[in-house]
């Protein structure tokens, strides 16, 4: 598999967005960055593994299993943590917290998108065929339009740990596509993520992913009050578990976040998804 990894800078700075492939996995946007101790902000995620993470827009940043449980009240919330013992094992390459303390709510410092009055909500649309196909919605709820990117949007698809070289999570689970937004357009359907694949002994994995273009709306744009965006995307990957959430905004170390609704499904031989029966994931 290969991975590309994108980085925020200062507003003030001009972002310089690097794309290359790295020999152990995901195809993505990517920026190079170095994951030291210090603030982190994101979305407090539980998985339907029980895999620990922050979510914020396309980042995920891994709470190692052994230091995890102190974040649970706070499942679903944008939070700032003083991140003590973080390991990066692969630059470019998400981080592993080993060690914390939870400073506080995610500031809202509007640096790259204005959240007051969004709600962020996804779901599945597998429809008659069984595609692995949801519905990003982010509805304004507030009385003031609000401006919207749609490089902010973060689709993110998990499933069990590869157990790869350089795999980041200490837990059952992780991304398989992180680190991408909603950027591409075209006049025919677009796959958003190049195919990787991976064997693991004799077993190939794979996964991507594509963007209905008749549903991509402009890289930026306004959402009026009682407005909703909805984008379709569809997933392809090997047979297995998965679970589907989408983030917007913030930034690794900046500021609030949102996080959808995560939707744990599973995929069979044939490539047809059907809902898992348990969910047990605690993101809202």
């Amino acid at each position: 598999m290969s991975r590309f990894v994108p980085h925020r800078i200062p507003p003030q700075a001009l972002c310089v967005v690097l794309l290359g492939a790295l020999a152990y996995g995901f195809i993505l946007t990517a920026q190079a960055s170095i994951r030291a101790p210090g603030k982190y902000c994101g979305v407090i995620v539980f998985d339907r593994w029980d895999t620990c993470f922050l979510l914020s827009g396309h980042f995920i940043t891994y709470i190692s299993d052994g230091v995890k449980n102190e974040l649970r009240p706070y499942a679903g919330r944008a939070m700032q943590l003083d991140a003590l013992e973080v390991s990066q094992p692969l630059n470019p390459g998400d981080a592993l917290v080993r060690r914390y303390q939870i400073i506080g709510p995610a500031p809202n410092n509007h640096y790259w998108v204005t959240l007051d009055g969004l709600e962020l909500a996804a779901r599945s649309d597998f429809g008659p065929q069984g595609t692995a196909t949801f519905l990003i919605q982010l509805h304004n709820t507030g009385t003031n339009p609000v401006t919207v990117n749609r490089s902010e949007f973060g689709p993110t698809l998990l499933g069990l740990s590869l157990k790869a070289p350089f795999w980041p999570s200490d837990s059952r689970s992780g991304a398989w596509i992180t680190r991408v937004g909603l950027l591409q357009s075209s006049s025919s359907e677009i796959w958003s993520s190049t195919p990787w694949e991976s064997w693991s002994g004799t077993t190939k994995y794979s996964a991507s992913f594509a963007i209905d273009p008749k549903s991509l709306p402009p890289e930026r744009f306004q959402l009026a009050p009682g407005q909703s965006l909805k984008v379709r995307v569809t997933f392809k990957a090997s047979p297995g578990q998965y679970q589907f959430i989408v983030g917007y905004g913030g930034g690794v170390h900046e500021e609030k976040s949102l996080a959808s609704n995560a939707i744990s499904f599973d995929l069979n031989d044939a490539g047809i998804a059907t809902l898992a029966k348990r969910e047990v994931s605690s993101a809202r």
